[in-house]
């Protein structure tokens, strides 16, 4: 028989090839059918970083974007970026920055009008009335570099004259952070790649499918959200999770401004800054805690007898024998600081933050990068660090600028945006203001009210009350209320009223006690906050003429004219602000211009012909 005889029938080579690609194509039509069909249906849309605002033309930060790094929404913590409210086209010749960062670029415990964008928007606007200003704020508390990396793309769409960034606390216990209770255990490459499939809804639905069979639906509410974001509660100085959290914010930055650069975006990096005098280690070393409190013991005897020769060596002893321990730096620390050496006393207080092995903290190595990625993409670096410390004694960072471990207080919040202004005006990316505002001026006029000050204080008592400042915690119990400013802040703390509503009680409070400076600073505030509506940038100017501020009214005034054009009153108000304030040449191009278009109006005209009498007279005064 012959071999072809033999040989079995089969199909031709042909149909052979067109099964194989059936066979293959078919899961993936399934596939496209199953993801087109959830798109459809809207499963699991990604949530934006910017949506559409109630007044039309208007953008800002979805309250929800969080959700976005989240299998399932309930999973996610209760954190949310402060409401900031711009125009979705940028005006033409406007100033549009944008800030990221973590809860200190978010202003906690304070607020937005302490926050770096809060204060910079007031402070720009006030001193270039007629230009648009924009200071959008992206920061929240908890995230880290992946955050800021994942925003990136929405932020160039922006098209902003600069970023400015104020970050790297977050990256060991912050969302995704290599020690956090939302770590992936992927390297920050596949957590990026990991992070731009979540348009893909099938991803979607099998992180849902296995959030619900896992349990890990329901996010964890109770307690302070620092108290419930630490997973790995010791992370040993130089261990390999350290490391792991320095390449993370290096690849995750890197990346970032890589995307900046290209962009043509210039990025302003700050060093960042922490409670290193006054805030002892969170947490030591465990195989040491039985005997912390009688080595501390010992050496406080020492000091207090005079004994400090004798204090220093027995801490220095203990540093030798544990040299990673943090208590024994900071106990150095204290030695040092009480025989007159602060320098020394702060370099020991450095060394034991860097090794405090609960790590809400960053290590210095962090600002290291900071250094080597301004060098690396060209961005201006900006030393808040610096500035801190530089209103701080020699002995390092404490609660003369810093509310608790690492958040500023006012002052410290003063001088933390005064930094990135300060370099944006070097730069000259900011242009000449027209009313120049010196640094003593400008923290007189900061934007947080007392009211707000108030409300921040009982939120870092809160924190306090909790892990790990307090451990088990305990009850906040609020004092009660010896004003009716602080009625007013611990109705807003406890959610009695909103931002809205405590902030209109106040304002009616301090009109009625004649604090018109207070009553301005809130005006300022509320109008900020609704930057399209004119009767409020009216009402802010107006309060602030009243209490003869007239500089202070002028943005809003300026705004209000802009806005509503058509309303003389508000026009003849910018013309007598600027009046007040000496400028009469400007205050006459206010008044003629209202004569332009109402040759009639008996005041304006009025008014016109006794500017020109002054500046006639002022100007043959000079001749």
């Amino acid at each position: 028989m012959s071999d072809s005889a033999s040989a079995a029938p089969g199909p031709p080579a042909r149909r052979q090839t067109v099964f194989y690609l059936i066979a293959l194509l078919l899961p993936l039509a399934a596939f496209a059918f199953l993801e087109g069909a959830l798109r459809l249906f809207g499963f699991a849309e990604p949530e934006p970083l910017f949506v559409e605002a109630p007044q039309p033309g208007w953008l800002e930060p979805n309250a929800d974007v969080i959700d976005r790094f989240f299998a399932s929404p309930a999973a996610a913590p209760d954190t949310q970026i402060d409401t900031t409210l711009f125009r979705r086209e940028r005006p033409e010749g406007g100033l549009r920055l944008v800030v990221q960062g973590g809860s200190t670029a978010a202003g906690f415990p304070f607020g937005k009008w302490a926050s770096l964008a809060g204060s910079l928007q007031q402070r720009l606007s006030r001193e270039r009335p007629g230009r648009p200003v924009e200071v959008i704020s992206t920061a929240m508390s908890a995230v880290n570099s992946y955050t800021l990396w994942d925003f990136g793309k929405e932020i160039i769409a922006l098209q902003p004259d600069a970023v400015l960034i104020y970050a790297g606390h977050n990256e060991y216990l912050g969302i995704l952070g290599v020690g956090s209770t939302w770590a992936t255990r992927l390297s920050p490459e596949a957590t990026r790649r990991l992070l731009r499939a979540r348009d893909f809804r099938l991803l979607a639905l099998a992180n849902r499918a296995w959030a619900a069979v896992t349990g890990g639906t329901e996010g964890q509410r109770q307690g302070t959200l620092m108290s419930r974001v630490a997973r790995e509660r010791r992370i040993p100085y130089a261990s390999p999770l350290y490391e792991a959290g320095l390449a993370q914010f290096r690849s995750n930055m890197s990346a970032l401004l890589s995307d900046y650069r290209a962009a043509g975006i210039p990025v302003y990096l700050g060093l960042i800054a922490a409670n290193e005098r006054d805030q002892p280690p969170l947490l030591g070393f465990p195989d040491n805690e039985a005997d912390v409190p009688a080595r501390i013991g010992r050496v406080d005897a020492l000091i207090q007898s005079g004994s400090l020769e004798e204090a220093e060596a027995v801490a220095r002893e203990w540093v030798a024998a544990i040299p990673d321990d943090p208590e024994a730096y900071y106990t150095l620390g204290r030695v040092l600081l009480a025989a007159g050496r602060p320098a020394q006393a702060r370099d020991a207080f450095v060394s034991a933050k860097d090794r405090d092995l609960l790590r809400f903290r960053a290590p210095e190595a962090i600002n290291d990068i900071i250094r080597e990625l301004a060098a690396d993409f060209g961005a201006r670096l900006v030393d808040v660090r610096g500035a801190l410390a530089a209103a701080s004694p020699p002995a390092g960072i404490g609660h003369e600028v810093m509310v608790e471990h690492l958040h500023p207080n006012e002052d410290g919040y003063f001088l933390l945006a005064d930094a990135y202004y300060s370099a944006l005006r070097e730069d000259d990316l900011l242009p000449a203001p027209t009313l120049a505002l010196d640094p003593e001026a400008a923290r007189e006029e900061f934007p947080l009210s007392r009211i707000e000050a108030r409300a921040g204080s009982y939120r870092v008592a809160r924190l306090l009350s909790d892990w790990p400042f307090q451990d088990p915690p305990k009850e906040l119990t609020l004092p009660d209320p010896d004003s009716d400013e602080a009625t007013i802040a611990q109705a807003w703390f406890l959610g009695q009223r909103s931002w809205v509503q405590a902030m209109n009680d106040g304002l009616g409070l301090y009109q009625r006690t004649g604090d018109l400076k207070e009553a301005g600073r809130i005006a300022g505030n509320m109008a900020m906050g609704l930057p399209f509506e004119p009767s409020a940038q009216y009402a802010a100017g107006q309060m602030f003429l009243r209490g003869d501020q007239p500089q202070r009214a002028l943005p809003y005034l300026d705004a209000a004219a802009r806005l509503a054009p058509a309303e003389i009153r508000y026009r003849m108000s910018l013309a007598q602000g600027y009046y007040m304030a000496g400028y009469k040449a400007q205050s006459l191009a206010v008044l003629e211009a209202v004569l332009a278009g109402t040759p009639d109006h008996a005041r304006a005209g009025e008014f016109a012909t006794r500017i020109r009498a002054e500046l006639e007279e002022a100007g043959s005064q000079s001749d």
